[in-house]
């Protein structure tokens, strides 16, 4: 296997890290699928921490490989999930169709009930189960009665999420995997960015008008990878709450927390990690972990209707 550093897949940025880990389920399932040698992502210290997968495929090979998948996944359940204001699952072309992650509870739970089927079928895309599970849980609603979608959902209003992510699966290019892959991140393309690059803030207190009305510019390679990497961040009910794995506190005061690591590993290896407190070990256990960081990104939603963005991330300091 080939270590191949990808400059702009940052640890330090909640996009970059998510995309990176997208890359390893993509990598991870056609490794799985074809009886192969797993591959494994770690981080490089380049000045800021970049991730490096180990691969036997080239360059070339990932960005057709990852193209290959996003096609494949034109009929995955969880991604083409729409349902109408009576309660009832529709196909997404369907008038008056919403393809957001707030549906009805007995809407949520027709599509996990589908995804535990599937999950046990032969042959089955494992991947439905995963984005399901990440998606939510039919025993958490909201103040609507609706379900409550995972902490990373940023997008309020007129925005439906799955309709964005549909918009990037089907748009994404082999240009724009490049650029996610090795930079520079341009933000240039029109289709939707999903709000989870730190490095772009838009926060209305500190900009000269209303960031919701503008027209902003997205990484759309990055954003797809990302949306595979939340399948690493499954939620579950607590109580009344809902809890999305790596993220604490509230909706309007939660805070995304990540460990970096160095040592090359499975994608097994690193679904275990993320489920782990890294703010609760020392110097010396983070060291056996193979940590190097550990990063923590606060999530900030709008008084105006709930449009979240991550802060740039904090280092978080050993325990003592």
């Amino acid at each position: 296997m080939t270590a191949i550093t990808l400059a702009a897949l940052e640890a330090n940025n909640p996009l970059g890290f998510l995309a990176a880990l997208g890359l390893l389920r993509v990598l991870d399932d056609r490794a799985a699928a074809a009886g192969a040698r797993r591959p494994r992502l770690g981080f490089v210290d380049q000045g800021s921490f970049v991730a490096a997968v180990h691969t036997p495929h080239t360059r070339d090979e990932i960005i057709e490989l990852v193209l290959r998948d996003a096609a494949a996944q034109a009929d995955n359940r969880a991604l083409q999930l729409a349902y109408d204001q009576a309660g009832t699952m529709v196909t997404p072309g369907a008038k008056g169709a919403t393809r957001d992650l707030k549906p009805p509870p007995g809407v949520a739970r027709q599509l996990l009930d589908h995804a535990a089927q599937a999950a046990t079928a032969a042959q089955a895309d494992p991947r439905t189960a995963a984005f399901a599970a990440a998606w939510f849980s039919d025993l958490v609603t909201d103040r609507n009665g609706n379900t409550k979608p995972t902490a990373f959902h940023f997008t309020a209003g007129q925005q439906a999420f799955l309709e964005m992510v549909e918009a990037l699966r089907a748009g994404v290019t082999a240009a724009h995997l490049r650029e996610a892959l090795d930079g520079p991140w341009l933000n240039t393309s029109p289709l939707p960015s999903l709000t989870w690059d730190a490095s772009v803030t838009r926060l209305y207190a500190l900009r000269a008008g209303n960031p919701s009305k503008e027209k902003r510019g997205s990484v759309p390679g990055a954003n797809w990878l990302a949306v595979l990497g939340l399948t690493y961040f499954p939620v579950v009910a607590r109580g009344s709450r809902l809890v999305t794995t790596g993220v604490t506190g509230g909706w309007k005061d939660g805070a995304f927390t990540w460990p970096v690591w160095s040592p090359a590993a499975e994608a097994s290896a690193v679904a275990s990690l993320l489920r782990l407190d890294a703010t609760a070990w020392t110097q010396s256990q983070r060291r056996a972990y193979g940590v190097e960081t550990v990063f923590r990104s606060r999530i900030q939603r709008s008084d105006q209707g709930g449009y979240g963005s991550f802060s740039p991330a904090a280092v978080v300091p050993p325990a003592r």
